[in-house]
Parts: structure tokens; C-alpha cells; sequence
């Protein structure tokens, strides 16, 4: 009679912590885990007719853990997808992803642009022996949202980026990282200053160059456009210094990030054409500091987090357009009026010149009791372009009447008025407050609500208001409602369990 096989049962491998088996006949543990989410977004005020105030979304979320002990330490392989549908407005459905090819959307009549399904591989990662490849949060990040519903706060948070990465133990808890990032999903645009403002066809934007300057003056007497989107030349460099213990962590980061444009397009009308000076790249930098308290002599599970980041043509470092959104778009809307999201835009001359940015962030969280939790968080954020970024002699401005500046720089009274009153490359601010309850009546399941309030402003002058359709007309010329500040709140709900 022939024997059976040994059947192999499963063993639970207690190396790499709770929820890890080992792999029948191998000596790889692995642990399977996941997520179910539902959450509802209500936001206000958003006069605008095309704005959804309620938002929806469920989002599914599976990943493995693959951990093998060799003599090098531990060899971990790690993927995570993420699968969701979202429905309504920003940001639980979010143009971004659709931009940056992660997500697709409905195109019915009453639902295009609003019902959208997301697919993302959110990490693939590979660890050994301080090394990390693959797709990863970026090392950069430090707070990043932390104990948000819904990332409001001014603070980076690129979830995942593609890379490689190396991290030395140094010991007494700190740790030095040096990365190599996918600068893609760093990227804001650069400002485009064509007449209309708006995409060209092919899905590119075009900064206007001056190709011939008058002799006198110095002002530009013929034009060309440069394709701005920025290219994919170098990587982003990003260092970090990190110290981790049992008081808390505490973490200083510094990046570089390129900004390359391409090539030139159509050329101008005004005068004869000369060849311009293909504008050179341009380097932008960022650095973030950053603490983490635990205060576990106020209750079990309390943290108080404090950021402050700056950067020069590099604001997604700072995560300053981080409540507007904004990735591969050149501006922003609440309602009322645009501000433009870039780091950095080009001049007359061929110069690009990019945009500083800095924030400040703070965010508290104390459980009430072990089941009950509540955190309180709060930014500031400030963008500037410098002086001259709305002088004649730079960009050419979208909405003076429907026509490029003339060569000689004259205004209209009708272009004048638009000129005064136009959103483009202005300074601004953006502040943000909220609070979130979460109850977790049984492990792994929270019940949750957030209310976030963010107002933004404009550092200097008055802008067109958008939701204001009212005009007036003085010799001639259009006159509409002004106003320097917008806000928005929002209140949410979500239900999550995790496995």
C-alpha cells in the first residue's frame, strides 16, 4: 500500500510579530491584510454652479508582507493596492489622480467629472540590508496628515512615489537616509501665460518668450511659446536625518527638485521673428523640520506633532497647495477666484523664476477615553513669486479682452481694468483648523467625524469674484465685484475597518 503524503499544516511564525504564517515549505513568513472604507463629505458654502457639495467614497484596500530572515537581516517584500469609487466633488474625487493616470471617470451627462474609479498601486516595495526599492511614501514626508480623516492641513503627503532609497542605523535611535525619488508625483506646474489661460491641444501648456526686444526700451517686440510642462530629466534628491524613541521622533528633511521645460511652439504675430533663448532648468530646493511628542502622562495614545517646511520651486514639499490640490494644474478654486498652484513661472527674457513657499503646522491628539479619541489640527501657508511676476515685461496675461498684450506693452482701458483685477501669479495665503471624534468600539474599527474649515487669501489687492455675476460699465469700460479672501468648510464622516 502506498503512503500519503504528509499533509502540511499551517505555522504560525511569531519572528516578525502578530498575524505572520509561514509559507508551506518555505521559510518565508507572510501576513495578509486590508481595508473597507466608506466616507461622506459635505462642503460649503461653494456658490458656484458647477460645485457638488456632497461627496461619497468606498475604498477597498488588500496587501501582503513577505518576510524572510537571512544573514543579512530581514529580506521584506511588500505590495499594497488600493481600489475605490468616488462620486461628487473634490477631494473625495479627485482630478489629480485622473491627471496623473490613476483613475478614470464616467462620462454620462450627469455624471462626467463626478463619478470616478480609482485604481492604485499604493506601495511595491522591496528592504534588504538598508535598502529600499520599488514604490514607496516618500522619506521626505514626516507628519503627513497623520491624524486626519482627509488630509487638510498645509503638510507634504506624496503617499507614493517611485524610487530607491538607503538607511544607515547609526544608533541611540537615529538614522540617516539618503533617496533617489520618481519626480512625478512631486510635480506642480509652471504658470501659463497664453491669452486664453487653458490647454492647448495635445495637452500642453505654452509660457509666452519675447524672440526680439526693441533696442531702447528693452521690451519685447515678437514672441515665442515654450512648452511649460516640465520634463523628465533628473530625479528628485531628497536626505534625511531621523531620530526615533521612546519620547517620540523627530526628523529633518531636504530635497532638490528640477524644473525643465520643453520645446517652442507657436510662434507670436507681434513684429519679426528672432530665434529666443530656450529657457535653462532650473533647480528648487525645500527643507522640513520636524517633532513628535508622546505625552502618554495626558492618556495612553496622546501625540502632539509641530512641522515648518520652505521651499523655492518646490511647493509640494511644502504641501502648501495641499487642502487646493492642484498637481499638474496651474491654479485652484474655491468659488470665488483662482489661485494659481506653480513653482515658478517664465519671463520675457527666457528666465524661469520660481516661487517660495513655507508652512507651519500643529496637530494634537488625546484619547478621552481608550475607545474614544480626538485630534485637533491647524496650518498656515503662505506662497510668493517675488517682485516683477505681474510686471508688462513678464508673462502675457489670460483675460485683458480676449487678445494678447500688444507689442508696444499699451493697455486698454477694458485690458487695464482685467490686469488690475486678475488672480494670476498674485501672492496668497491659506489657513487651516478642524477637529475629528473617532470611537473604535472593537479593534480595528473606527466610527468617526470631522469638521475643517480653510480660508484663503489674497496677500495684496483685489480679485475678480467669480461668484458674484454682477457688473457695471463707466465710460466704456467693465467693472465687476472685487474681493481678497474665500473660504470653505467641510464636515465628514467615516466608517473603517482594518484587517
Amino acid at each position: 500500500m502506498t503512503k500519503s503524503a504528509p499533509v502540511e499544516y499551517v505555522k504560525v511564525c511569531n519572528t516578525f510579530g502578530p498575524g505572520f504564517f509561514y509559507i508551506p515549505g518555505t521559510d518565508t513568513c507572510i501576513r495578509v491584510g486590508g481595508r473597507a472604507r466608506f466616507e461622506y463629505q459635505y462642503s460649503g458654502p461653494l456658490k458656484s454652479a458647477n460645485a457638488d457639495k456632497s461627496s461619497y467614497r468606498a475604498l477597498g484596500r488588500l496587501q501582503v508582507d513577505a518576510r524572510t530572515n537571512t544573514e543579512w537581516g530581514a529580506l521584506r517584500t511588500f505590495v499594497r493596492f488600493e481600489i475605490a469609487s468616488r462620486t461628487g466633488g473634490w477631494p473625495l474625487r479627485s482630478g489629480t489622480a485622473e491627471r496623473t493616470a490613476q483613475a478614470f471617470f464616467a462620462t454620462g451627462v450627469d455624471t462626467f467629472g463626478r463619478a470616478q474609479k480609482y485604481v492604485e498601486v499604493d506601495k511595491a516595495f522591496i528592504q534588504f540590508a538598508g535598502l529600499t526599492a520599488g514604490r514607496f511614501g516618500s522619506f521626505y514626508d514626516f507628519y503627513g496628515h497623520e491624524l486626519e480623516l482627509i488630509g487638510s492641513t498645509t503638510s507634504s503627503d506624496v503617499q507614493s512615489t517611485n524610487g530607491i532609497a538607503y538607511t544607515a542605523k547609526l544608533g541611540n535611535g537615529f538614522s540617516a537616509t539618503v533617496s533617489v525619488e520618481d519626480p512625478t508625483f512631486r510635480r506642480q506646474p509652471i504658470y501659463a501665460s497664453t491669452n486664453t489661460g487653458a490647454i492647448i491641444t495635445g495637452g500642453k501648456y505654452y509660457a509666452n518668450v519675447g524672440a526680439s526686444f526693441d533696442p531702447v526700451t528693452g521690451l519685447p517686440t515678437s514672441y515665442a511659446s515654450v512648452d511649460s510642462a516640465q520634463r523628465l530629466n533628473v530625479p528628485d534628491f531628497v536626505g534625511v536625518l531621523r531620530q526615533d524613541g521612546s519620547w517620540g521622533s523627530a526628523q529633518l528633511s531636504g530635497a532638490l527638485h528640477q524644473v525643465s521645460l520643453g520645446n517652442f511652439g507657436a510662434i507670436g504675430t507681434a513684429g519679426a521673428y528672432a530665434t529666443p533663448v530656450r529657457p535653462d532648468a532650473a533647480w528648487g530646493y525645500a527643507v522640513q523640520a520636524g517633532v513628535k511628542f508622546n505625552l502618554p502622562f495626558i492618556a495612553k495614545g496622546d501625540q502632539l506633532w509641530l512641522q515648518a517646511a520652505y521651499g523655492k520651486g518646490a511647493m509640494s514639499y511644502t504641501g502648501v497647495s495641499a487642502m487646493l490640490g492642484g498637481d499638474t494644474f496651474t491654479g485652484q478654486n474655491l468659488g470665488r477666484f483662482t489661485v494659481n498652484t506653480v513653482d515658478g513661472y517664465v519671463n520675457a527674457f527666457g528666465d524661469i523664476k520660481l516661487s517660495t513657499s513655507w508652512t507651519l503646522t500643529a496637530a494634537f491628539l488625546h484619547y478621552w477615553t481608550p475607545t474614544v479619541r480626538q485630534a485637533v489640527f491647524a496650518s498656515y501657508g503662505q506662497l510668493e513669486y517675488g517682485a516683477g511676476a505681474r510686471s508688462a515685461v513678464g508673462p502675457l496675461y489670460a483675460g485683458l479682452g480676449g487678445s494678447l498684450i500688444p507689442a508696444n506693452l499699451a493697455f486698454t482701458p477694458q485690458q487695464t481694468v482685467n490686469y488690475n483685477n486678475s488672480s494670476a501669479l498674485r501672492d496668497w495665503s491659506i489657513f487651516n483648523v478642524g477637529t475629528n471624534l473617532v470611537w473604535s468600539p472593537v479593534k480595528n474599527l473606527d466610527i468617526g467625524a470631522e469638521v475643517n474649515f480653510a480660508q484663503v487669501n489674497i496677500a495684496n489687492g483685489r480679485v475678480t469674484d467669480q461668484n458674484k455675476n454682477v457688473s457695471y460699465r463707466i465710460n466704456g469700460v467693465n467693472y465687476a465685484k472685487t474681493t481678497n479672501t474665500d473660504y470653505v468648510w467641510q464636515g465628514r464622516i467615516r466608517i473603517q475597518r482594518d484587517f
